[in-house]
């Protein structure tokens, strides 16, 4: 009905999704952060906030959580390092996106920034999966700068290791390029401040909109790059200046240097408003504003750390603690109503409601939604009955985990629960290890609590290890008290929580494995003009992602 309304006004509402990348819970001013993000703060507080809106501890899985309106679990994407670059792993093609559920529904489709969802052959790009544009970097990172991303990290970590000492056109240790408008990679830029480039193209997809041009309605996913690593300071001397009193972090990880980003990132989302105001287009747009995980705290000295805050959250980024899975989000924009400006919402929530809550916003007609597990959200956000959930499986993980070949040493095999947890309100569970390390330096800092100023760390009270975990997220929002094993009453609701998560770890109620997630030979840049391009020429990446396929091996 509300389509049909829509259409019966000749004026569709226009969408933007704007993902910001490792944006921490105290990284945004209205939690109490020393950064500067006035732009952000006035955003959220005009709009709706979302308290509880739950994500997956790192990028992929919960992209992919937004994209299909499915749990990363039923797709295969639930590793806990993100899609590998070279790997073949992305969004089964039987699986629809919110791009394609947009499109078929008359709308125009365009992504800026980051894809991070496979890139083994173009099906699995944006351009494959329902986006009429997309200008960005399809890996998972790339550098702000010359947009490369290099095939061996500091240390012994090297996804290709004859490209270890290589000088390439871009850079050392097999440096690759990454950063594309549609097929095509953008050479002309390098050297430009990526953000600067985004702003422009949002300025061309939205302009046309202001002279009357566009027959359809635009759904624009905005994939913001900040707050990701590597910690690249903007060219403007003002950033850094405004953040001279923010200090922090040791090393390359630089707190004053990540303020700058953060400013930086303001001032995007500040000029998305203004340009959405010029065109003429923003009492008939939603903005729905989320971060893809948590921060990415200062545990160690180089890369991948950073110099985020979840306080007074535990945890951050790759970590199952509310820090690493409760998101910045907010609803704003004019299409929003005008009587729940200003307000908050404390319902669960999680990344895989966005497909169906745009869509309810949107009034798409329910034949195009695709069928997951998220939930409409909208008649809550609108200011209607609360969504009546109790229940949420934030990550569900069974050894082996990550998507590893059998033969890669130093991850156990043994098929048992790991790096899990469930929320059943107002008890959270957790099973196994509460982060994986990956085989990078294992520093107990990516536990406990790090504050805003002075940005300080604070050590857990309890060992790093414990096979079962139980919080009461109501009276322990800190997750300081452990209270498994405390008590009869306490073993038996823990022991409760873990059947409802082998529940979601079993086949037949949607489980399945991850994909294989090792750099494949073919995606060796090398081969490719030293560039991240897709490597298979036919067909679906998925369907040759088996454990025995050539692969090679971080060494």
């Amino acid at each position: 009905r509300q389509w049909a309304a829509w259409l019966a006004a000749g004026a569709p509402p226009h969408v933007v999704l704007l993902v910001m990348d490792d944006v921490g819970w105290a990284d945004v001013g209205y939690h109490g952060s020393d950064f500067p993000t006035p732009h952000i703060d006035e955003l959220a507080s005009s709009g709706v906030r979302l308290e509880r809106m739950y994500v997956m501890p790192q990028c992929s899985p919960t992209r992919a959580a937004i994209m299909t309106g499915r749990y990363s679990f039923r797709t295969g994407l639930q590793h806990f390092s993100t899609i590998t670059p070279g790997a073949r792993a992305g969004i089964p093609e039987d699986v629809s996106t919110l791009a394609e559920t947009f499109k078929a529904a008359g709308y125009a489709t365009h992504m800026v920034g980051k894809w991070h969802l496979g890139s083994a052959s173009w099906h699995q790009t944006p351009t494959g999966r329902g986006f009429d544009s997309h200008y960005g970097y399809l890996l998972g990172q790339t550098q702000y700068y010359n947009r490369t991303v290099p095939t061996c990290a500091p240390g012994p970590m090297c996804m290709y290791p004859t490209n270890r000492h290589v000088q390439t056109p871009f850079g050392a240790d097999g440096a690759s390029y990454d950063f594309w408008d549609g097929r095509r990679p953008v050479y002309e830029d390098v050297g430009r401040y990526t953000v600067d480039a985004y702003e422009e193209r949002i300025d061309q997809i939205l302009r046309p909109y202001g002279a009357g041009e566009p027959a359809k309605p635009l759904f624009l996913y905005y994939a913001e790059q900040q707050l990701h690593i590597p910690l690249q300071a903007p060219p403007e001397a003002r950033y850094l200046e405004t953040c001279r009193g923010v200090v922090g972090g040791e090393g390359l990880v630089n707190r004053t240097v990540l303020c700058s980003m953060a400013s930086r990132l303001d001032d995007s989302v500040g000029r998305l408003v203004r340009q959405l105001r010029k065109y003429g287009m923003w009492q008939s747009t939603l903005i729905f504003a989320m971060t893809d995980n948590g921060g990415m705290t200062s545990w160690g000295h180089d890369w991948p750390a950073s110099g985020s805050s979840n306080w007074p959250l535990r945890g951050g980024k790759t970590t199952v603690f509310e820090g690493g899975v409760r998101a910045v989000a907010f609803v704003s924009g004019g299409a929003l109503p005008a009587a729940v400006h200003g307000t908050r919402r404390h319902d669960l929530l999680h990344a895989v409601d966005v497909l169906p809550t745009l869509a309810g916003f949107a009034g798409l007609p329910p034949a195009l939604v695709p069928r997951g597990d998220g939930v409409d959200a909208w008649p809550a956000i609108a200011g209607g009955a609360p969504v009546n959930r109790t229940e949420l499986p934030l990550q569900i993980g069974v050894n082996p985990l990550g998507g590893m070949a059998p033969w890669v040493p130093g991850y156990p095999k043994d098929g048992h629960l790991n790096y899990s947890a469930l929320i059943s309100w107002p008890w959270k569970v957790m099973v196994g290890e509460t982060y994986i390390t990956a085989r990078v330096t294992d520093d107990r800092r990516r536990d406990g609590w790090w504050s805003v100023a002075p940005y300080v760390y604070h050590a857990p009270p309890d060992e790093r290890f414990r096979p079962v975990r139980l919080y009461n997220l109501e009276e322990d929002e800190r997750e300081e008290h452990n209270l498994a094993g405390t008590s009869a009453l306490h073993d038996g609701i823990a022991a409760t929580l873990v059947r409802r998560v082998e529940f979601y770890a079993s086949p037949t109620t949607g489980w399945v494995k991850p994909q294989h997630n090792m750099p494949d030979i073919r995606g060796n840049p090398r081969w490719h003009n030293w560039t991240w391009a897709p490597f298979l020429r036919h067909g679906s990446a998925q369907s040759v992602a088996r454990d025995d396929a050539p692969t090679q091996l971080f060494v």
